[in-house]
């Protein structure tokens, strides 16, 4: 409600302001829900910036290249998507997530919790500045003009804008317009890199699991287990009188705690050690075992021996995937370091947001952080990355107007010069037109289908 009302009175201003024309005498103007506001300061320092135009030149060229690459890979993928979606049972169609999955809006989009909206607005807000900014530096490199920049605002500022000469743009020649359209994808992805090294290598690379046990991830309600207080984040500390601690990794102490239980027997009594949490000492309990065949029907789980922890969290695995994400299981391991949102709204799992940040310990010259400050940044780090990686993938898409749809129109307008020599540029324009319109539509098509696919 407080949240609404906040919406209602924005818009109650800017229609007021705008009625009066005071929004038109401060060269301010809507753009849709938005407010544009204009301005000629800053161009100075892009120049500047744009100041070294052979490195710029190296710099979209590169952009291009990688821009195409990637719209391959991110086309492929789409149809790979939309293909398997497809021949979903009912069941897995239902279970698919609806379209507001792909809302970029805290507390509606269910795997971006209303707690985060600092960060997302912080990472959203970057991803913006580097993009546009980015197509203005290029710009000014290739000598053509930038009328103005500017801040785009929704109650609070939510980002920056480049506005070129689109005319002069049109005008230029092709390779030089494509670099400017390359420019912004290709800064989301630098930051994309930059927020991964700072991420994994500085802040990751400075913690250790706090302890060598076996972490509790579930625990089935009303089991053997759970009945003597052990819940999720419980550390197991031993079984059976074999100490887990002492093993050299996670792996270890699961397959051994494997190999115990695999040698029990339902209703047998046992010992185990086990930590509340990392701050606790360890307690021992005897706990009667039940029959493992009650929960997981087969019949080699007959007459076996089974506590009620179903699941383990490995901390050592993830967190060797978090200090490395780039290298470690690539690509699983990648994968699983951008879906940590998802997993945490399906799972109730992710690694960098409390409580399971107590899951480790921070060493070395980080150490003098608080770790309240060291979790913010981190998770500031990673929100960065993850909206500058899926703004520069969404831009890459052959569909205008983004980016990639304007260098796919530029690739095809060149092609087609290339191939129909004499052609006339409004026949060329033609053809062009009429495969952008068909490529934009087919990869929409694929886009929106796995959101829709419930309701089918």
């Amino acid at each position: 409600m407080i949240f609404f009302a906040i919406v209602f009175t924005y818009f109650v201003i800017v229609i007021v302001l705008k009625s009066r024309g005071i929004l038109e005498k401060s060269n301010i103007s809507l753009y849709g829900p938005f407010l544009l506001l204009r301005t000629k300061k800053g161009r100075n320092f892009l120049k500047k910036i744009a100041s070294i135009p052979r490195f710029w030149r190296a710099y979209g060229s590169f952009g291009i290249v990688f821009c195409f690459i990637t719209m391959i890979v991110m086309v492929v993928i789409l149809i790979w998507q939309a293909w398997a979606v497809v021949g979903f049972t009912p069941e897995q169609k239902e279970a698919m997530p609806g379209p507001e999955i792909a809302l970029v809006l805290p507390g509606i989009n269910p795997i971006l919790p209303l707690e985060f909206i600092g960060y997302i607005l912080l990472a959203l807000v970057v991803a913006i500045i580097v993009h546009e900014f980015s197509h203005g530096i290029l710009t000014l490199a290739a000598d053509l003009k930038v009328k103005s920049l500017g801040l785009l605002y929704l109650i609070i500022p939510m980002g920056a804008f480049c506005e070129p000469d689109e005319e002069e743009l049109k005008k230029t020649k092709t390779a030089k317009r494509m670099r400017v359209y390359a420019a912004g994808p290709l800064a989301n992805f630098v930051v994309v890199l930059i927020s991964i090294c700072l991420f994994s290598f500085v802040f990751m690379s400075a913690l250790q699991p706090a302890t060598n046990g076996l972490q509790v991830f579930e625990v089935i309600e009303g089991s053997p287990a759970y009945d003597i207080g052990i819940r999720q984040r419980t550390i197991i500390t031993s079984i059976n009188g074999t100490d887990l601690t002492s093993c050299k990794d996670s792996e270890e102490r699961r397959n051994i705690y494997g190999e115990i239980m695999d040698k029990t027997k339902a209703n047998e009594t046992i010992t185990i050690s086990f930590m509340v949490d990392v701050q606790s000492d360890p307690i021992t309990r005897e706990i009667n075992l039940t029959d493992r065949y009650k929960y997981f029907v087969a019949e080699k789980n007959k007459g076996v021996g089974f506590t009620g922890i179903y699941t383990f969290t490995p901390v050592e695995e993830h967190l060797d995937i978090l200090k490395n994400p780039i290298v470690e299981e690539f690509p699983i391991g990648f994968l699983f370091f951008y879906i940590l949102p998802l997993i945490g709204y399906f799972d109730g799992y992710n690694p960098i947001v409390a409580p399971f940040t107590d899951s480790y310990v921070i060493t070395g010259p980080l150490s003098n952080l608080h770790p309240d400050v060291f979790w913010i940044i981190v998770n500031a780090l990673y929100w960065i990355f993850w909206l500058n990686l899926a703004v520069g993938l969404f831009n890459v898409l052959p569909m205008v107007p983004l980016d990639g749809g304007f260098l796919f129109n530029d690739a095809i307008g060149s092609l087609v010069k290339r191939v129909k020599k004499g052609i006339t540029d409004e026949k060329r324009d033609k053809i062009v037109k009429n495969i952008s319109v068909t490529i934009s539509l087919l990869v929409l098509l694929t886009i929106i289908l796995p959101f829709l696919v419930k309701y089918i």
